[in-house]
């Protein structure tokens, strides 16, 4: 630990005592200022819903949280526990374990819970994020109800030696330190980074879920509390190994080791002392990929290896005085995926491409939960999942385009699902950007280990969840002297039979069932705006998204009610304005209301959250030094000091600060 602490201060000693030399060497050089391309897309080739986060974006993200880099520039929505807790995803308002997430062909979903913590993910370690929406991700696999999120890392072939150190100080005793060095030739690259973020989270806040009364007025007084025991610390090192075996082949090699410890605040409502219901949860994973890909004139082979292995422990315990610490809940998890992928594009025209797959992948889990009656409860099971697809891309004229895919589903050998999908694209112009696309599609879910195992409550009676999907949708850009501006639509339908949703049982656990339908439908826009104007560069985006997703199941009391924790509306918008070596950002984004119970009641301050704006203020100024870059930035998190909260019963802070300094050399 006392490396991650003296590493920034070394560094910077290094990189101080080489610049004079630079400096007397490159007399004759011109320094250009460094310009960073930004732009998005929704559709590739006119046959895939797609999108990606710009660089510009990810640029000003270097300290952040994905969860909150998704939630600032995505249609999705986040759904976090509190400041530093667990983050997940409901995109196209699915399930978190409807949404997907990989990292360099790596699936990080975890096969016990079926989702991701975004909380856990530095931006910091990744160079591109790009999303599929709705059934363009059974591109790269299945039961993505929602979507795909990829993160993918890349080589700069060009590269020498470079690097950048990131120094973040904030309010509460939050301390960001990244560190990233990249080194080789046109022939190998390596890329090494770490990472070190603590923060105490003792924030303040209004409790409205605690008041008591004023004996006088008999209005109520709601205390001013600070939140307890829910401090974090987390540090990872990442190595990428970038090798041109030829001409035509590649080799990479990416390892990813992360630890995570962190505590878990008490409920609004808790009225006990700080030495009980303390909880506290720890993460280890050790995460590694090897590709191979080799380039033809019409052909491209790939191949993929790749294990996650992650441990979790989590305990609740409660202080006595004088004694030994009472235990009330010990459980551990040991979770192993271990992927195998290999790919083959064949283009015989360039009218007609055919693209197929095949995946074998294998999933163990041990979890145990240590009770206080010294007996151990849990399961100890493994699944092996297998995969085929085919594809084949059309250009039917300069006109249309179409796309037929099915893919095959295996588990334990046995049939699965056949998963059809069709897509068809329509450019009236050629010549012009308007593009439209309609596609439909099935998908299919499987239950998790702990859908079907977990002890008490699994249910190893249900079925698999599966879907029909439908889209329209349409991209357009503009171009007007130094202005850009592109503008996208989609349109969807979503109907899911035997949706699984954990619900509380009459013998006082949770336990997993299969709703008979949910339907999800909606619609996604976004639009940007970039250009010059006099001396100033701007850059505008936006994304909105309407989600309707009910329960469809007949004589059902919650018939026709939006599920839980799923907003109908949501909202952002970027503002990027940029001047000589000053640059400014607004980020702005929304939330409707959220109900908490299928029942959509609105009775008490329980039944519902409070929709929230959340307002985010960057100031950045560049400073060259030598050949190298020094940048400052200022942010204003929760800028007009809102209160609000994302789920039940778990506070957010208001208005904090944060000062980031930047390296590049």
């Amino acid at each position: 630990m006392k490396l991650f602490y003296l590493l920034p201060f070394i560094i910077w000693i290094i990189v101080i005592s080489e610049n004079p030399g630079k400096a007397q060497s490159l007399q004759d050089t011109i320094k250009l200022e460094s310009v960073l391309i930004s732009g998005k897309r929704i559709f590739k080739n006119f046959n895939e819903t797609r999108s990606e986060i710009d660089s510009l974006a990810l640029a000003k993200s270097g300290t952040v949280r994905l969860s909150e880099l998704l939630s600032q520039n995505t249609p999705i929505y986040i759904k976090a526990y509190g400041r530093g807790a667990m983050a997940t995803a409901s995109f196209r308002g699915t399930a978190p374990s409807h949404t997907r997430v990989t990292w360099n062909g790596l699936e990080l979903n975890s096969p016990m819970l079926g989702m991701v913590d975004f909380s856990l993910i530095p931006v910091y370690f990744t160079d591109e994020v790009k999303l599929l929406h709705g059934s363009s991700s059974l591109s790269e696999s299945s039961g993505a109800l929602g979507g795909t999120i990829l993160l993918e890392n890349t080589p700069n072939w060009n590269n020498n030696l470079s690097g950048k150190l990131l120094s973040g100080f904030g309010n509460y005793r939050t301390f960001d330190e990244y560190l990233q060095i990249n080194a080789g030739n046109r022939k190998i690259q390596s890329k090494s980074s770490v990472f070190y973020n603590y923060s105490a989270n003792d924030f303040t806040f209004t409790n409205k879920l605690n008041a008591s009364l004023d004996p006088i007025t008999g209005s109520y007084i709601y205390p001013v509390e600070k939140n307890r025991n829910a401090g974090y610390e987390n540090y990872g090192f990442l190595q990428e190994f970038y090798l041109q075996v030829s001409s035509n082949q590649t080799f990479s090699l990416k390892t990813w080791l992360q630890h995570n410890d962190r505590s878990i605040p008490t409920l609004l409502t808790n009225e006990s002392d700080l030495s009980s219901n303390i909880n506290r949860q720890k993460e280890d994973a050790l995460r590694s990929v090897a590709e191979w890909r080799r380039f033809g004139t019409q052909s491209r082979w790939s191949v993929l290896s790749a294990i996650n292995l992650q441990n979790s422990a989590y305990r609740l315990e409660n202080s006595v005085s004088g004694a030994p610490s009472q235990v009330v809940i010990d459980a551990n998890a040991n979770i192993l995926s271990f992927i195998n992928k290999l790919g083959y594009r064949y283009q015989f025209s360039r009218f007609i491409t055919c693209i197929t797959g095949i995946e074998a992948n294998y999933y163990h889990v041990v979890s145990e939960n240590h009770l206080q009656s010294s007996q151990i409860s849990g399961y100890d099971k493994n699944r092996i999942e297998n995969s085929f697809f085919a594809e084949l891309e059309t250009n039917i004229n300069p006109n249309w385009d179409a796309v037929l895919l099915f893919r095959e589903e295996l588990i334990s050998l046995k049939h699965q699902a056949l998963l059809p999908l069709f897509r068809i694209s329509y450019q009236p112009n050629p010549a012009a950007s308007l593009k439209m696309t309609a596609s439909i599609a099935g998908n299919s879910h499987p239950p998790t280990l702990n859908d079907l195992y977990y002890f008490p409550g699994g249910n190893p009676d249900l079925k698999a969840e599966n879907s029909m999907q439908s889209e329209l949708g349409a991209l357009n850009e503009f171009t007007f002297g130094k202005t850009h501006m592109h503008t996208g639509i989609s349109l969807f339908h979503s109907s899911v039979k035997n949706w699984i949703i954990w619900l509380p049982t009459f013998q006082g656990y949770w336990e997993p069932t299969n709703i008979d339908q949910v339907e999800s439908t909606g619609i996604e826009a976004n639009a940007g705006w970039t250009g010059v104007f006099k001396t100033i560069r701007y850059d505008l985006k936006g994304n909105y998204a309407f989600t309707r997703t009910v329960n469809l199941t007949e004589n059902s009391p919650a018939y026709g009610k939006q599920l839980p924790y799923i907003p109908k509306h949501s909202a952002n918008l970027n503002i990027h304005l940029a001047w000589s070596r000053f640059s400014f950002d607004w980020m702005w984004n929304y939330y409707s209301k959220r109900f908490t119970t299928t029942a959509n009641n609105e009775e008490t301050i329980s039944d519902y959250l409070y929709p929230y704006f959340m307002n985010n203020l960057q100031l950045g100024i560049s400073i060259p030094v030598s050949t190298n870059k020094i940048t400052v930035e200022f942010k204003v998190l929760n800028v007009f000091n809102e209160s609000y909260r994302t789920v039940l019963q778990r506070p957010m802070p208001g208005r904090n600060y944060q000062l980031v300094l930047h390296y590049d050399f």
